[in-house]
């Protein structure tokens, strides 16, 4: 494979479903909707700009019984496939930009691990190369937890990138997320504001609240795979 093609994305997501019922932020399904279609197009906006290849795996195209065995099975597929670097990226951390990909894209290819630490112990970006991939002690992570980016650190001996950027978590990372202007547009921060409307600034949603009615108004699918 050639020196250009060596290193692919796998864009890893929850489907648009399974993303509401895991933290529908006090939205409606209609707004949240909107959320999820933003920050898709986002990080698939981003991704395209690097022109680096790119597989993407919603929740209904994931393999595996956890979230662990899930990612470990869609990075293998991009091994097999002929690829020689991953970086992982998700749909929750709408700062990351074209610049930290491709900086992640050239350690890789000097054969150096990448990360990327989140607002909650977690990793934004995952670059790890074939060599380094040991899916035994990648299934041991303790993914979903504020353990994640310290495992991963020392398990892959990583670059770390110098930003920490905010995990889209709960209303409260929002909140932050609206009024920081580093790494973000006015437009995407006031689009983001009037999907929220006044619900932004309210208390804490009760998470107990039924979600099957929402459910029923609305066919929710994740956005189609893509590959290029």
């Amino acid at each position: 494979m050639s020196q250009v093609n060596n290193t692919a994305i796998l864009f890893f997501s929850r489907s648009l479903r399974e993303e509401f019922l895991a933290k529908n932020v006090g939205l409606n399904i209609n707004e949240f909707s909107n959320l999820f279609n933003l920050l898709v197009q986002k990080t698939r906006r981003t991704i395209d700009q690097t022109k680096v290849p790119v597989k993407s795996l919603f929740s209904d195209e994931q393999i595996g019984n956890s979230f662990g065995e899930r990612l470990a099975n869609g990075i293998s597929s991009l091994f097999s496939e002929g690829f020689e670097n991953v970086i992982v990226v998700g749909n929750d951390a709408p700062e990351l930009s074209k610049e930290d990909i491709l900086w992640a894209k050239n350690c890789l290819e000097n054969g150096r691990n990448v990360l990327g630490r989140d607002s909650h112990g977690g990793a934004y970006v995952i670059g790890l190369t074939k060599n380094d991939f040991c899916r035994d002690a990648f299934l041991k992570i303790d993914w979903n937890t504020p353990l994640v980016f310290d495992q991963l650190k020392s398990l892959l001996a990583s670059e770390e990138l110098d930003k920490r950027l905010i995990d889209l978590n709960k209303r409260s990372d929002y909140e932050k997320i609206i009024g920081r202007r580093i790494y973000l547009s006015r437009s995407f921060r006031y689009t983001l504001r009037t999907i929220f409307g006044n619900k932004i600034f309210k208390a804490d949603f009760d998470l107990a609240r039924p979600k099957t009615i929402w459910l029923q108004q609305i066919a929710l699918r994740g956005p189609p795979s893509f590959f290029s």
